[in-house]
């Protein structure tokens, strides 16, 4: 049984929002990414601080690198 045209768009809109939210947390690791870089290049902190800041940024590089695999496995990636 095919899916009738409201059916379609219902599920275009759905895809279409959870692409936005997905956007959203992107950008919100790629902002946090950036304070993290901040932190460990800052020789002013303390080594601790500066260590955390460092196993963040991997963190978020997984989760990112992640993201990315799942998108291209599911949609593909074009140029």
């Amino acid at each position: 049984m095919e899916p009738t045209s409201l059916e379609e768009a219902i599920l275009d809109a759905q895809d279409f929002a959870a692409g936005l939210a997905l956007f959203g947390k992107i950008q919100e690791l790629i902002d946090r990414g950036s304070e993290c870089r901040i932190g460990y290049l800052d020789r002013d902190l303390p080594r601790e601080v500066r260590a955390e800041a460092l196993r963040e940024s991997r963190d978020i590089n997984q989760q990112l690198a992640l993201v990315a695999t799942l998108r291209e496995m599911n949609e593909g990636i074009g140029a």
